[in-house]
């Protein structure tokens, strides 16, 4: 039972002595190792047991990951005057632990001098710039729906309206996170900080409040006027539909009554024809059966028609005395 109980005290003994003497490194962090205030030796880096003095040295441990710094969101001004609320962050790791001590102590201390390069880095890096430059990414023309309406109306204006056309704006915005990451990662080594910057984006960009109700104004304004330049080529088709619609209309018209007139005269000719036929026949028939024709044109039972003795419509009725 004694050497049970004196191998369990002896075994305490060891594991206490162990916890003085070593330290344990893990695979995701890297140590330095202080005496009395001052760090000895090299960052220990590798990852498992390691020796130190107990009661004199003491280990601070830092991560080898990629960290993240979280800028705080702010208002700046541009280089037109305007504001903009800009939200970014970064990617950063720990590149030489015994520097990083030295010069921050830790990582709450290595955030506190990134948000002081790197905030201001951004706010002097965006301010430099138009409002247009800052928010747009690409080179794109803003009125390509006007343009396309120009297009389509073809030579109405006469090539005129290509001359003052709005000038693309440049957008500039991935060139400005570009150029704030190289200054960045260019301050932080001058400062040699033992801190390497992986990247630096902008999280959120956007406009104030009474930036983005001039922006939605202007828009609203912009998709009118393209409605209203959609509209007026509406109506200049429709006019000019309707122009081709009423020619085709005259044409046929005009064809058909030509043929109408056509018709008519061969009819006319036949009837004369077979008139005179007739009369040259027997003049006596056609000028009793025209007379006759006379009468039920002209007379009826209800009617008082007076004639003169030698009228030839009387002629007829005086044989049937």
């Amino acid at each position: 039972m004694r050497k049970v109980i004196a191998g369990v005290v002896l075994l305490v003994v060891l594991i206490i002595l162990g916890k003085m003497f070593l330290f344990t490194v893990p695979e995701y962090e890297q140590a330095v190792v202080v005496q009395l205030g001052s760090p000895v030796g090299q960052p220990v880096t590798q990852a498992g047991l390691h020796w130190k003095i107990p009661l004199v040295q003491d280990v601070h441990y830092f991560d080898k990951r990629i960290l993240e710094w979280d800028g705080d969101p702010e208002v700046i001004p541009t280089k037109d005057s305007k504001f903009i609320f800009v939200d970014s962050f970064a990617r950063w790791r720990i590149s030489n632990a015994l520097t990083f001590y030295k010069k921050v102590t830790n990582q709450e201390g290595g955030q506190g001098r990134l948000d002081d390069i790197l905030d201001g880095l951004v706010r002097d890096t965006l301010s430099a710039h138009t409002l247009l430059e800052v928010v747009r990414s690409s080179n794109r023309h803003m009125d390509l729906g006007e343009e396309a309406i120009e297009a389509s109306e073809g030579g109405m204006s006469g090539g005129s309206d290509s001359k003052d056309a709005q000038e693309p704006v440049r957008g500039l915005r991935e060139e400005l996170t570009t150029e704030i990451t190289k200054a960045a990662k260019k301050r932080l080594k001058e400062l040699n900080l033992g801190i390497d910057l992986v990247d630096l984006e902008i999280k959120r960009l956007d406009y104030t409040q009474k930036v983005l109700r001039k922006v939605y104004d202007r828009m609203i304004s912009q998709q009118l006027r393209i409605a209203e330049k959609y509209r007026a080529l509406g109506q200049g088709k429709k006019a000019e539909i309707a122009g081709q619609v009423t020619e085709e209309s005259k044409r046929i018209q005009s064809e058909a009554y030509r043929k109408a007139q056509e018709i008519l005269g061969d009819g006319e000719a036949q009837s004369t024809k077979i008139y005179a036929e007739a009369y040259s026949r027997d003049p006596d028939l056609y000028r009793f059966v025209e007379t006759l024709k006379t009468y039920r044109t002209t007379m009826d039972d209800r009617g008082v028609m007076i004639l003169s003795t030698d009228s030839e419509l009387y002629r007829y009725l005086k044989r049937m005395r």
